[in-house]
């Protein structure tokens, strides 16, 4: 049975999410904490046992109209093979449509999910990223800051370029995932950078300013990390987000939940 995945006890789907991404406990948390102000959610049960969840964020927006985001695709590997992430994921998208989003995407995990997300949903490579390997070093000062301020900085960086937009709960969410990770949103000169530590490297996921290298570098290491790669969105490069729809020339994306 597909359900709400707010039937269902919080300290199961986190037990899911951590058993199969292995992410900190804390990050299922924020979002189990945050979801009911900017998204919504299912999870596949049976005999009263969670074998499965999937999300879907709406608090985001692109070029003035709503868009929605699944998230967190997961199925114990027990029971895969029976189409339950095709049902979570067909049912988050017909509840996206219901509340109104205009784009529909995903973050596909691995590249060979976007053959299986354009099989299920329809969705095809909507942007793509590039990663730039640089070294660590102090320079720019960086200093974390809230979600809020972050928020608002973005928005003044970016002015009329096309860019993913998110409401105040879904940039707390963004900024759960990075410190979850030992990283958080920085302050950086005159730009700003969402990062965090993967495998000893500094990762920025984002990095707007007039100087992204100096930016990435100077969080690096903040972070005190010696190697930095920094992620931009890209016209061209390694498929990065899937979408129903295409998304509007020169759109900054950047930032991503998973």
């Amino acid at each position: 049975m597909i359900e709400s995945v707010f039937s269902v006890d919080a300290r199961d789907l986190a037990a899911l999410w951590h058993g199969v991404f292995g992410d900190p406990p804390a990050l299922a948390e924020a979002l189990l904490r945050e979801l009911p102000a900017f998204g919504c959610g299912f999870a596949a049960v049976e005999n009263e046992k969670l074998l499965g969840a999937a999300y879907w964020l709406d608090g985001l927006e692109l070029a003035g109209e709503k868009c929605g985001y699944l998230y967190a695709v997961a199925v114990y590997p027990e029971y895969r093979g029976r189409g339950l992430g095709a049902a979570l994921s067909r049912a988050c998208f017909e509840e996206g449509k219901r509340r109104g989003a205009a784009y529909r995407c995903t973050v596909p995990a691995e590249p060979s999910l976007f053959g299986w997300y354009e099989r299920i949903l329809g969705l095809k490579p909507a942007l793509y990223r590039q990663s730039t390997e640089l070294a660590a070093r102090d320079g720019l000062p960086a200093r974390p800051i809230g979600p809020a301020e972050y928020a608002e900085r973005r928005e003044t960086l970016l002015g009329v370029f096309p860019h993913l937009r998110c409401t105040p709960e879904a940039m707390a969410y963004e900024a759960a995932n990075c410190r979850s990770f030992g990283g958080d949103l920085f302050a950086v000169g005159d730009g700003i950078a969402a990062a965090y530590r993967e495998d000893g490297i500094a990762l920025v996921r984002e990095a707007l300013g007039s100087a992204p290298e100096e930016i990435a570098a100077a969080v690096g290491a903040r972070l005190g990390c010696e190697r930095v790669q920094l992620l931009t969105c890209a016209g061209e490069g390694a498929p990065f987000l899937a979408a129903d729809r295409p998304f509007p020339p020169g759109t900054v994306w950047n930032l991503a939940f998973d």
